[in-house]
C-alpha cells in the first residue's frame, strides 16, 4: 500500500453518504429523490406520499436478499441509491439474521446480543459496499425524547444501533420546519444529532418546489461538497510547490558536504530555506543520514561536526 502525503489527496471523486433525519411528513423522500440519478430503496412506503411530478426508479423490498439483489441490478445504471427508511432497513437486517444465523435468535424467540452484533458488521459491511458505487442516502424518521427540559428528536432505529449509523456518513442532517420553512441543520445542537464536513454546516434553507422546477436541491449541494474538496486539495498545490523547491535545494545542499567543518554551514542553511509542509523535518532527517554516512558526529566541546575517532 502507497502512503500518499496530505498534498497528493484528492477526494473530490469520492461517493458521499448522507444520513436526513425527520420527523414523518417533513418531506424527506421528495429531498432524497433530488439526488443525481437516484434509485429509491423503498422499505417504508415512502414514495407512495411523494408527488407523483417528483417520483423516481424505486425498489419495493419486503426481505434484505430482496434488497441486496435489486442494489445489484441497480449497479451501473444509478449514481445514488436512497434507502427509505435506515430504521425499517434495520428490521429487515434483524428478519435475515434470525433466519441465517443461529446465534442471532434466543431460545425463547427474541434477538440475542450476538445478533445486534451481526447486524453491525452486515450494515458497515454493506454501507462500504454501496460507497465504492453509489453515493448513499439512509433517511430515518425521528420521535421526539426529553433530554431534561429540552426536546431532542432521536432517529427511529433499534437503540443498540442508533450510533452505529452515523459511522460511515460523511453527513448528517435534521430535517425540519422553522417559521413555515425546511432548513436541514448539518451542526450537532441540543436537540438533534447531525453530522458536517466539506464546509457544509450550520442550518441550510431547504426551497419550496414550485409547479415546473426540477427537484434538485441534493445534486446541486452534492456538486458544492466536491467543488469544496477540489477547492481545499488546489489551496495546498502552492505549499507542494514551495516543499519540492526546499527538497531540491537542500538535497543539493547536503551533496555538498566534503569534510566536517562543511556539516553545521549545511545545517543552518537548510533550516534557513523557505519550508514548507514537512520540508524541514524530511531535511533535517536527510542530514542526520549523510553526516552519519560520512562518519562525523557533532562535538559540544568543539562546537562543530568532526570526524568520529576510530
Amino acid at each position: 500500500m502507497a502512503i500518499v502525503k496530505p498534498e497528493n489527496m484528492n477526494f473530490s471523486d469520492k461517493n458521499i453518504i448522507m444520513i436526513i433525519s425527520g420527523l414523518p411528513g417533513v418531506g424527506k423522500t421528495t429531498l432524497a429523490l433530488s439526488a443525481p440519478d437516484v434509485v429509491l430503496i423503498d422499505t417504508d412506503e415512502g414514495m407512495a406520499r411523494v408527488n407523483p411530478a417528483h417520483r423516481k426508479d424505486a425498489s419495493i423490498c419486503k426481505t434484505y436478499e430482496e434488497l441486496l439483489s435489486d442494489i445489484k441490478a441497480a449497479e451501473g445504471r444509478y449514481k445514488t441509491i436512497a434507502i427509505d427508511t435506515g430504521g425499517a432497513l434495520i428490521e429487515l437486517m434483524k428478519d435475515w439474521a434470525m433466519r441465517t444465523e443461529p446465534t442471532a435468535s434466543k431460545k425463547n424467540g427474541g434477538f440475542s446480543l450476538q445478533g445486534y452484533g451481526v447486524i453491525k458488521s452486515e450494515f458497515l459491511r454493506m454501507s462500504a459496499d454501496l460507497r465504492r458505487k453509489f453515493n448513499v442516502i439512509f433517511l430515518f424518521h425521528t420521535t421526539r425524547e426529553k433530554n431534561g427540559d429540552e426536546d431532542f428528536y432521536e432517529i427511529v432505529v433499534e437503540g443498540s444501533t442508533r450510533s452505529l449509523v452515523y459511522q460511515p456518513a460523511d453527513l448528517a442532517a435534521y430535517m425540519h420546519i422553522i417559521n413555515g420553512e425546511r432548513y436541514l441543520g448539518f451542526t450537532p445542537t441540543m436537540n438533534y444529532n447531525a453530522k458536517s464536513a466539506y464546509g457544509i454546516k450550520g442550518l441550510v434553507k431547504v426551497p419550496e418546489i414550485r409547479d415546473g422546477e426540477p427537484n434538485d436541491f441534493l445534486v446541486r449541494l452534492f456538486a458544492q461538497v466536491k467543488s469544496n474538496i477540489a477547492a481545499e486539495s488546489a489551496s495546498l498545490k502552492p505549499q507542494q510547490e514551495a516543499y519540492e523547491q526546499a527538497i531540491a535545494a537542500g538535497i543539493d545542499l547536503i551533496g555538498g558536504i566534503q569534510k566536517p567543518e562543511d556539516a553545521l554551514t549545511v545545517l543552518k542553511q537548510i533550516r534557513a530555506l523557505p519550508h514548507a509542509l514537512t520540508s524541514q523535518k524530511e531535511l533535517e532527517a536527510a542530514f542526520k543520514e549523510a553526516v552519519a554516512a560520512l562518519g562525523y558526529e557533532y562535538s559540544k566541546e568543539a562546537k562543530q561536526y568532526v570526524a568520529k575517532a576510530e
